[in-house]
Order: C-alpha cells, then sequence, then structure tokens
C-alpha cells in the first residue's frame, strides 16, 4: 500500500540530502525530479538506484549512441519518428541491425548513469518521493552501488558555492557512520579517499581532515561531500540525532567499548615495541627469524589485516595501514588479529628465550596493559 508522498525543492534540500536518506531509509518507490519542462524519474528498490529516465532530447539512448559514434545523424532521425510511433529506439537499432545487443544493454546502462549524474547539476527544481511498488520492471538495471553512483555525479560538480554548501565550514566535524564497514566493501574508491577514510579518528574537524591530506582543499571537500552523501561519514551533531557518535551495540563494535580504532591500534603498537625491543635485545640477529615466522603464521590466519602493513625499526606497524584495513572490514574480528600476534611472537619467544625471559615479557605485558586500562 502506497504511503502519502514526500515533496520538496531543490532549493531547500539538496538532491545528495534527499537520496542520503531514501538510501538509508531503504526506501523502495519512485523518486520524481521537476525543472522547468525537464523531468527525471529515479527508481529505488530497498534504498538502491536501479534505474532512471528523463525526458530531455539529450540523455536519449540515440543520442548518446550518436555522441559514441555507434549510429550515424540518419539513423538518429530515422529512430526519432519511430519513437513518435510509439517504439522502443534500442529495440529498433538492433532489429535493424544498426547497433548489436551487447551495444544497446551497455547504452542504456550509460545512459541511466548519465541521467542520474547530470541531475547532481540541479539546484533547483521540485522532487517528489512516491514510496511503494515500482511500476514496472526493468529487464536492464543497474548493478553499480548507489554510493558510487552518488559520489562519481557528486565528482562532477565544479562549482565551489555548492561545494562549500554541501560540506560545510571548516568547523564542521565528520566522523565514520555506524554502516561505514558495510558500505566500504561495495564502493570503489579511489587511494586518497581510502586514505581521508583511515586518516578519521573519531570527530574530525574538516579543518583538520584538508590539513592531513595531500590533495588541493578542492578536492579534499569534494570527496567529504561525497562521502558524507554516501553514508560513509556523518556530521557531528547533525546526524547524530541520538546524541552518540557512533553505534556500538553492533557487533562489530563491542571491543572497542568506545574507543576509536586509532586507538586501539596505539595501544597494541605501545604493547608491540616493548616486546619487539626486549625480544630483539635478548636474541639479537636471531629475532628477525621469531617475528618473520610470527607475521607468517598470523597473516594466513588474518591476511586482510595485514595487507601492505610494514613494521618499522622499533616495532611499531604502520598505523595509516592498519586502520586502513581494519575501517573496511569487521572491526571486532580483526582486533583478534592484533592479538593474535602477539600472542604468537610469545609463544616463539618462550622457545627460542626460555621460560624465564619470557615470563619477564609477558609480566612486563600485563603490567603495561593494566596500565592502559586505567588510561595512565
Amino acid at each position: 500500500m502506497n504511503t502519502a508522498p514526500a515533496q520538496g525543492r531543490l532549493e531547500e534540500q539538496s538532491l545528495p540530502e534527499v537520496l542520503r536518506l531514501l538510501v538509508q531509509g531503504k526506501k523502495t518507490g519512485v523518486l520524481r525530479l521537476t525543472r522547468s519542462r525537464i523531468n527525471k524519474t529515479f527508481y529505488l528498490s530497498d534504498g538502491r538506484l536501479i534505474f532512471a529516465t528523463s525526458n530531455d532530447p539529450d540523455e536519449r539512448l540515440g543520442e548518446m549512441l550518436l555522441r559514441k559514434g555507434l549510429i550515424t545523424y540518419r539513423t538518429l532521425e530515422e529512430t526519432v519518428r519511430a519513437i513518435q510511433a510509439g517504439k522502443r529506439q534500442g529495440t529498433i537499432l538492433v532489429e535493424s541491425g544498426e547497433i548489436r545487443s551487447r551495444d544497446l544493454v551497455e547504452g542504456v546502462i550509460e545512459q541511466v548513469q548519465e541521467i542520474i549524474y547530470r541531475a547532481f547539476d540541479w539546484e533547483e527544481g521540485e522532487w517528489r518521493f512516491e514510496e511503494g511498488e515500482l511500476p514496472s520492471r526493468e529487464v536492464i538495471v543497474l548493478r553499480m552501488s548507489t554510493g558510487d553512483l552518488v559520489r562519481e555525479g557528486l565528482r562532477r560538480v565544479e562549482r565551489w558555492t555548492r561545494i562549500r554548501d554541501g560540506v560545510g565550514g571548516l568547523a564542521q566535524c565528520y566522523t565514520l557512520s555506524a554502516r561505514a564497514t558495510g558500505l566500504l566493501a561495495s564502493l570503489s574508491l579511489r587511494h586518497d579517499e581510502m586514505s581521508l577514510v583511515a586518516s578519521l579518528d573519531g570527530p574530525t574537524p574538516l579543518e583538520e581532515i584538508i590539513s592531513a591530506a595531500r590533495a588541493a582543499d578542492f578536492e579534499v571537500c569534494r570527496a567529504v561531500w561525497g562521502l558524507w552523501a554516501a553514508g560513509v561519514l556523518d556530521r557531528v551533531p547533525q546526524d547524530q540525532a541520538d546524541g552518540g557518535v557512533r553505534d556500538l551495540t553492533q557487533p562489530h563494535a563491542e571491543r572497542l567499548a568506545g574507543a576509536s580504532v586509532g586507538r586501539e591500534i596505539d595501544r597494541f603498537n605501545q604493547l608491540h615495541r616493548f616486546l619487539f625491543e626486549l625480544v630483539s635485545y635478548a636474541l639479537r640477529e636471531r629475532a628477525t627469524v621469531l617475528f618473520e615466522h610470527a607475521f607468517q603464521a598470523v597473516g594466513q590466519e588474518h591476511a586482510p589485516l595485514f595487507e601492505g602493513v610494514a613494521v618499522d625499526s622499533s616495532g611499531e606497524l604502520d598505523p595509516i595501514a592498519l586502520r586502513h584495513n581494519v575501517v573496511t572490514r569487521e572491526v571486532a574480528r580483526y582486533l583478534q588479529g592484533l592479538d593474535r600476534l602477539l600472542e604468537v611472537e610469545m609463544d616463539l619467544a618462550r622457545q627460542m628465550m626460555g621460560e624465564k625471559k619470557a615470563a619477564i615479557i609477558a609480566d612486563g605485558l600485563l603490567e603495561l596493559k593494566q596500565r592502559q586500562l586505567e588510561g595512565k
């Protein structure tokens, strides 16, 4: 049964804001956008953008195929007349041999994507969402993640005033959303975007995010806007209606107990530097063998966690690479991998150093952990 439609103006609530709410709400229905005589229709199924249509002549399938050089001007004119007679343009082109079925499928997907991307340029107009079963079932639907569609649409925005309004002021704080872990697995993030996500350690002002990034401020702000629109980031406090920064009731966050991923990694590195220093002092050149064996064993058990993670001369594991690996997967599972590394290294230390010397290191680790818990 359909519910009453939600509606508004894009001047008051932008398309990224509207889509973010519909996607997070896992809505099914039709989003209608109107600007002057142009109408666009987005189809959503359980919060996923699966199709879009437009009455803009420049966004028709034939015009796109003409731009790509797949059909001629004359062919376009002939198919336009056929459209007016009630026939589908793509079907006509395939049946006449002008294009292959494969070209039609690829063409329709590209056409739908362009209809969506160009809508992000709209700064004014009306929107209306009609929740309920979709009116028709399309044979060709988008497989691209909605988050990637939204981010690509915003990457095409070049006006700074729109980006500034979208991302907020320098004091605006951002944090990873409770949904970030699941979302990141479905997104095709660039290296700079993944580094930006990995660098966040609790609520962080936009100015600090910009300072930590290597890209130009313009690009960083647009990337933050896109990650927020895709649901990876939350604004603090605007998106935190319950007053909390993260939903720590979720299973993947149990072991964090309110602590940030970055803080957990710092604690682990403090323990690992302590163990590394004492083992290296006692075993000297043989210590390399111990740590290589430990990393090889634990790396096989927790390969995604340690992928691309280097160890420096002090025994510290690369915190940026670790955080990158942790935030893209279930946190609790991979924190177990860090504990496992310490456990394997201690077992090897007992074998190579003897119980007495290993016991000294174990006691030191236990005391260090206790001080960490007490916040010293």
